[in-house]
């Protein structure tokens, strides 16, 4: 009798593999859908709408985190607001920033497969802030040459396709991976909030703010942020698109993306570096008709096998690491 009441409960889904799945499908889902999304809203000001929707969503956010009783004063710090700033700054000004400036000139599917480059300058940033490191392997050093030809395919590879892509979607591109990549490294330095919530949510009002304030210069330089939002002022479908941001990308999809670098290894959760580019690209040929051709196929398996490159060399160094250790 109790041997027939384990196989049950084993065949039974646990509530935390239930969430576990539904985490993983918010991230790999959610998250591939947004770079669709974002560049219709940025159609109406980059900087402006991004910056609304991370003010936004870090409010309901640090609202969510007080309701659940992990907000502390010491959480707003000097020193912890700075250290908001610096990821915010990275993560939302750079990074998203670049991706909607990116969408203008680039097809979404192929802005998302360029982002999954960020391995590639988070294993230079590493190199580089601690020297005392091993320096890359020759495996490394091939997936990152993988990733690069990814990239020179994209741009100069007219493969089966009319022309190249944008220089200067390539251009910003990059700059917003390494901002991505920055602000991931410097995220994990002391000083921030003690819960991921509050410390998410003071980096997401911050990245915002320096949106916001970023829309000035840029408004002067070229005109297409506040100019641009009152010309071609938001309708109600764009507003439903930027509602979708704020709810399902920022507060459904980061706090999913928290939930399961606690509760799942790195490099499973690193896995949505694979298929969010999928994503994006079936749902730009779908819903606005971008188009796929050879090359994006070439440069996703250049970019997408160089990842995986890199990532599994750092599995088995990981495991080799803890072999060595178990047998002190």
């Amino acid at each position: 009798m109790h041997q027939s009441t384990d196989t049950s409960d084993t065949d039974t889904p646990t509530p935390d593999a239930l969430r576990t799945l539904l985490a993983f499908g918010a991230v790999y889902l959610i998250w591939g859908s947004t770079y669709l999304v974002i560049k219709l809203v940025s159609q109406h000001g980059a900087f402006v709408m991004a910056g609304t929707r991370f003010l936004t969503a870090g409010t309901l956010l640090l609202a969510i985190a007080w309701m659940q009783g992990v907000v502390r004063r010491s959480d707003f710090s000097g020193r912890s607001w700075l250290h908001a700033a610096v990821v915010g700054a990275c993560l939302m000004l750079l990074g998203n920033g670049g991706v909607a400036i990116a969408t203008k000139s680039v097809d979404s599917g192929i802005v998302a497969l360029m982002t999954a480059i960020t391995p590639l300058w988070l294993v230079g940033l590493d190199t580089m802030m601690h020297r005392t490191h091993q320096r890359p392997s020759k495996v490394v050093w091939l997936g990152i040459a993988l990733g690069i030809a990814g990239v020179a395919v994209l741009k100069f590879g007219d493969i089966g396709a009319t022309g190249g892509v944008s220089t200067t979607g390539v251009v910003v591109m990059l700059v917003a991976t390494l901002g991505w990549a920055l602000g991931s490294v410097w995220s994990k330095r002391p000083g921030g909030a003690h819960s991921p919530l509050v410390a998410t949510a003071m980096q997401m009002l911050a990245g915002g703010a320096v949106l916001i304030v970023a829309s000035l210069p840029k408004e002067m330089l070229a005109g297409n942020e506040w100019t641009l939002l009152r010309e071609n002022p938001p309708t109600g479908a764009t507003w439903a698109q930027w509602a979708y941001l704020v709810v399902f990308g920022s507060l459904c999809g980061f706090t999913a993306y928290i939930w399961l670098l606690r509760h799942q290894p790195a490099a499973r959760v690193a896995t949505y570096a694979y298929v969010n580019p999928l994503v994006a690209i079936f749902l730009g040929w779908l819903l606005i008709s971008e188009p796929i051709g050879l090359r994006t196929f070439v440069a996703a398996g250049l970019m997408l096998g160089g990842v995986a490159i890199i990532q599994l060399a750092k599995a088995r160094k990981t495991l080799f690491t803890r072999a060595a250790i178990a047998a002190e």
